[in-house]
């Protein structure tokens, strides 16, 4: 008897666990830097990036998608290995250290002066599906603003935008698509700095 009730309370058991898929974690991949011939006019400065600001949802792993014009998810199988506000960051600093522009270029945690600061705000970040869900694309738009650290002059600004279509509708396409778009946004970048440095 007591070999039956075990039995059946292991089945009972077996029956209400349920199995997760496991979640899948993307990283921001761009092509590596290429270094650049360094420009003489920014050679004697030292420049800092800072700390991207973002909206709060660029902040978290969580991986948001938009549908439509007001609708907005989130994918329940798929998340960042990092924000992407950390993750843009750092790939803004790996590019800019390569253009060899400037005399150093240091992170935002780094406690040396420096004589420039680079500000970056995220403005978007986000894969978009058409409403009836056929078509899907990534937005990145970046501002950046470079100051003098003495006067707290603006020395240049700009915003960087580039859009590129997913080849597939899913978060592995919004994925790529959104490494490519922001691949198109350093490379703006690096020409903008080097008009800025001539």
């Amino acid at each position: 008897m007591n070999y039956i009730l075990s039995l059946g309370f292991i089945m009972l058991l077996s029956g209400c666990t349920t199995i997760v898929a496991p979640v899948t974690e993307y990283r921001i991949i761009t092509k590596a830097p290429t270094s650049t011939q360094s420009s003489r006019a920014c050679r004697d400065k030292s420049l800092k990036i800072a700390q991207a600001f973002s909206s709060s949802s660029l902040m978290s792993q969580n991986m948001n998608y938009a549908q439509g014009r007001t609708k907005q998810f989130a994918y329940s199988q798929a998340q960042w290995a990092e924000s992407p506000n950390l993750g843009i960051t750092s790939e803004l600093l790996k590019h800019i250290r390569a253009t060899n522009f400037f005399k150093s270029v240091q992170s935002s945690k780094s406690r040396s002066k420096n004589d420039l600061i680079l500000e970056i705000n995220i403005e978007d970040f986000m894969q978009y599906f058409s409403e009836d869900s056929t078509s899907s694309h990534a937005n990145v738009s970046i501002e950046l603003t470079l100051l003098d650290t003495k006067t707290n002059v603006v020395v240049a600004t700009r915003t960087f935008v580039s859009k590129v279509d997913s080849e597939t509708l899913d978060a592995n396409g919004g994925v790529e698509a959104l490494s490519l778009a922001l691949q198109n946004v350093l490379n703006q970048t690096k020409e903008w700095l080097g008009g800025v440095c001539k």
